[in-house]
């Protein structure tokens, strides 16, 4: 009894020591696992994955076939996920769309930003309308599935708007033309109006590009479209 009462021996904890050891306790249980942060770094990384393998699937599948003959099993069967995992990344093949758009959009801007070239002198018109044929016939049915959800979707038409007014803003500072869009004078708003009917104009030939792509000669439109540029960029639009 004496040797427990003092603490002495093996089994001899006294209530200080306890009270240490429990607060020590305490502290790692709230300290994250040394492992955590690498998990939630992996975890992100297989979303990030599986939603670029449902998108992937979904841009081959159009390579060969129109989007309202494509099922959600359709891109399960190509994308390898589970049903589950797509319901987890998207609600419907619509926001897969509104996606795979997004992707485009991105990739876009860099060789919009080659527009202050074109302003500048520095790069043809022709060379600018010829790199962007080539980009929308790259990126397959996308463009013609932007135009058709955007005519039934009042929500992604409204996000095609805003986009649009995105890149007047983010290509302003470099090029003269979009720089006079911005402002709320009588001048800006027309030239915000002709700015928007620009990029309008870009998105209807790139569907139209993209249902004639089997066109061996596209040359001819590719003039046309380098003359209208040069038009707006030069302020005889």
């Amino acid at each position: 009894m004496s040797r427990l009462a003092h603490g002495d021996g093996a089994m001899g904890e006294t209530a200080t020591d306890m009270d240490s050891a429990g607060d020590g306790a305490r502290d790692r249980s709230r300290r994250p696992g040394p492992r955590s942060g690498v998990r939630s770094i992996r975890q992100e990384a297989q979303v990030a994955s599986s939603r670029r393998e449902i998108v992937d699937a979904l841009r081959d599948l159009l390579r060969s076939r129109r989007f309202d003959e494509l099922s959600v099993e359709d891109i399960l069967a190509v994308s390898g996920v589970s049903r589950a995992t797509f319901y987890r990344h998207f609600k419907s093949r619509r926001d897969v769309v509104v996606s795979m758009y997004e992707a485009t959009m991105e990739r876009a801007i860099p060789h919009f930003r080659l527009l202050a070239k074109v302003a500048a002198g520095r790069l043809p018109a022709i060379r600018w309308a010829r790199q962007a044929v080539e980009f929308y016939r790259a990126e397959g049915q996308i463009s013609v599935l932007i135009h058709g959800l955007a005519a039934t979707d009042e929500a992604f038409h409204e996000k095609l708007r805003q986009d649009r007014q995105m890149l007047i803003r983010l290509l302003a500072p470099d090029v003269p033309a979009f720089a006079a869009a911005l402002g709320e004078d009588a001048a800006a708003r027309r030239q915000r109006a002709r700015a928007d009917i620009f990029f309008m104009m870009l998105d209807r030939i790139s569907a139209e590009i993209t249902l004639f792509a089997a066109l061996a000669d596209m040359s001819e439109y590719e003039v046309v479209l380098a003359e209208r540029i040069d038009a707006f960029l030069h302020g005889s639009a």
